[in-house]
């Protein structure tokens, strides 16, 4: 063997060496992560998020020896490397190891590679790669006992956290009492296709009407029997553990568990299962047919929360009249779904019913959903009517009754114009010039409505008359009307002097800044008819805003500000009391809120169980899930806020600030008191 291979198989068991003994620091690391997380839950329940990171954890502690070591001699890959480290051991060789192996001098001085390979480097080399792997495997066998001396519970909480793990945690005097720790395992109905959730130490436990809940805990003092109303039952070992199984009732009920002088409270919240919603799409309206004859389609549409089973139509035809009708039922369409969504479509023959003149078919869809614990539930659409008209219907026209309609309601403004206007230029390019003519001047129409209302203000105020040469409106518009008296009389408005009596009436003197914006908005319009008489809106329009400003400044114009203060009104009180003969009629009151009555007794029993938080925790946590299961029907912010404090203390947690959202849940007024109904979501 040449000194160029003994080199090169020295440098790859440095090289082996170096990598095992990174990869057992790396081991050892994690395995000290897990031991000393597994450790701390042992004595302190760790959260199921702090838990769900000690695997990420000790991978990342692994990594940090590799990587600080991977440069570290023997990971090279030149033999020159290796030849160094081997002079540092052997001083006597001077660099004769490095020359002989150096491609550009190896096989030209054999003296110095015979001195080089009577050096034995192999068992330093040997020595080296042992003492590297004798330190970091010796961490990794004595952590890997540590370990394996932990309950197994204990190490499967690190590495496999998961939620019901609560009772495989090793904690001293755990067994002592069988109610200090308890897995709620809940199992929904199978129709839900729910899957099935488990809980540490839950205060109260919320699922579907029905759900199969298992409580279990470890074996300690005496036997654990729960009390659910009048009924008691004795939970039943199994192993090392106790398990009671109960189901889920219809109403908020709190168990009670007892143990030798342990006790302890769960509240079971029913969820309720929604009835499935329908929405009949087609027909979409009631209708009256004159003959009962073609066919019409029927669709509609479902949804449910959990999933739906079965669907149909349903039809009734009444007949008759007076006091004597009958009634014919059947079903039409009927579909089973898989899927919490679907559809219903059928189709009936009108022809096949044999409606007569007077007849009624009511139709509506109606479907049902998986519940086979506390249903099914049944949701229906609304009802769609079909009646046959009879033939003395046409005899007579019937006219509701109603109140003559006002002069000025189907008036538009002038803001609306515009918008029209706007809108008819804005598609001016897509349509033909007809078209834009017809429309064009079918505004100007109302366009001149307006002005015609305008000037009737304007010249009965200044005791003018209309301006208007006859009625506008009545008139072609291609034949527009002479604008020589309007103006004229504009003109005589606008020459009046400000505060001056009209016809002799020194009662009214309407000024000028009333009358002048009025008049603006007039000759605005009126240049605004005239270009869209011609089909041009886009000139139209700046004369439109122009007409809607001079409204908006006469609308101000209007309001009277006086000038300078009022005086105070001085009465002399003794003089006036008792002097009126008004007998007064006090006005409607608006009525308060109704008071709770128990707002006050809940507060004090809140108040009650903080005085017990320090002394007696688990009395407190016990007071406060009583009371949530009162205020479940009544205020459901304030039942959470309570089960979030609750949940705090029996954790050993810090709960000041949950309890004083809880408290100022209870003390302010609940936002809706909507009672839970029988089938609806909760609030």
């Amino acid at each position: 063997m040449t000194i160029v291979e003994r080199v090169e198989r020295a440098r790859r068991t440095l090289r082996a060496a170096a990598i095992a003994a990174v990869v057992l620091r790396g081991v050892a690391v994690a395995l000290a992560v897990l031991l000393l997380a597994a450790t701390a839950d042992a004595f302190v329940a760790l959260p199921a998020g702090a838990r769900d990171l000690v695997p990420l954890a000790a991978l990342l502690a692994s990594l940090l020896p590799i990587m600080r070591r991977l440069r570290r001699l023997g990971i090279r890959s030149d033999a020159l490397s290796a030849a160094l480290w081997i002079e540092s051991r052997f001083p006597a060789l001077r660099y004769a190891l490095v020359t002989a192996v150096d491609p550009r001098y190896s096989g030209r001085v054999p003296e110095i590679e015979r001195a080089a390979a009577a050096v034995p480097f192999e068992p330093v080399v040997k020595t080296a790669a042992r003492r590297a792997l004798t330190g970091p495997a010796i961490a990794v066998v004595v952590t890997a006992l540590v370990l394996l001396m932990l309950p197994a519970g204990a190490v499967a909480r690190v590495v496999r956290p998961a939620a019901g793990d609560a009772l495989d945690r090793a904690r001293a005097g755990s067994r002592t009492n069988p109610l200090a720790t308890v897995v709620v395992r809940v199992t929904p109905p199978a129709y839900a296709s729910l899957r099935a959730e488990s809980f540490d130490n839950p205060a109260s436990v919320r699922s579907l009407v029905g759900s199969a809940v298992i409580v279990e805990g470890v074996m300690g003092d005496g036997a654990v029997v729960a009390t659910i109303g009048d009924s008691r039952t004795t939970a039943t070992p199994n192993g090392d553990r106790w398990r009671l199984s109960l189901a889920m009732p219809a109403t908020p009920t709190a168990v009670r568990f007892r143990a030798a002088a342990h006790e302890r409270l769960l509240v079971l919240e029913p969820a309720p299962d929604s009835a499935p919603v329908v929405v009949l799409t087609l027909p979409a309206r009631d209708s009256i047919l004159r003959r009962a004859t073609g066919r019409v389609r029927l669709t509609a549409t479902a949804t449910d929360d959990y999933g739906l089973a079965s669907g149909a139509f349903e039809l009734i035809v009444s007949s008759g009249g007076g006091e004597n009708f009958t009634f014919k039922s059947r079903t039409l369409g009927a579909a089973t779904f898989s899927s919490k969504t679907g559809e219903l479509a059928a189709s009936i023959s009108l022809d096949s019913i044999g409606l007569q003149p007077g007849d009624m078919l009511h139709l509506r869809a109606v479907v049902r959903d998986r519940n086979d614990v506390s249903g099914p539930g049944v949701g229906t659409s609304d009802t769609r009517t079909l009646r046959i008209a009879r033939t003395d219907e046409y005899d007579s026209v019937a006219v509701d009754p109603a109140p003559p309609p006002e002069a000025e309601k189907n008036a538009l403004s002038q803001r609306m114009l515009r918008m029209m206007a706007q809108a008819l230029e804005k598609k001016r390019p897509n349509i033909s010039r007809a078209a834009l003519v017809t429309e064009s001047r079918s505004i100007a129409l109302d366009q001149t409505r307006l002005r015609k209302r305008i000037g009737e203000i304007v010249f009965t105020r200044l005791g003018e008359d209309t301006g208007e040469e006859g009625d506008a409106v009545q008139k072609r518009l291609d034949k527009p009307v002479n604008a020589d008296s309007v103006l004229a009389a504009a003109d005589r408005v606008a020459n009046e002097a400000a505060g001056t009596a009209l016809e002799g009436d020194h009662d009214e003197t309407p000024l000028l800044a009333v009358n002048r914006p009025l008049l603006e908005a007039y000759n605005a319009m009126w240049s605004a008819s005239s270009e869209l008489e011609v089909g041009d809106p886009a000139k139209a329009i700046p004369f439109m805003k122009k007409a809607l400003d001079a409204l908006q400044a006469a609308r101000s114009a209007e309001r009277i500000y006086l000038r300078g203060r009022t005086r105070a009104v001085v009465v002399d009180i003794e003089r006036v009391r008792l002097q009126g003969t008004d007998k007064g009629k006090p006005a409607g009151r608006t009525p308060r809120l109704a008071a709770d009555p128990a707002r006050d007794k809940r507060i004090e029993r809140f108040d009650a169980a903080l005085l017990l938080v320090r002394t007696a925790p688990s009395a407190a946590v016990d007071s406060l899930l009583l009371l949530r299961l009162d205020l479940l029907d009544r205020d459901i912010s304030a039942a959470r806020a309570i089960e979030a404090a609750a949940n705090a203390l029996r954790g050993g947690h810090d709960a000041t600030n949950a309890l004083i959202r809880a408290r100022r849940a209870i003390a302010s007024a609940p936002a809706a008191s909507t009672a839970l109904s029988a089938w609806g979501s909760p609030p």
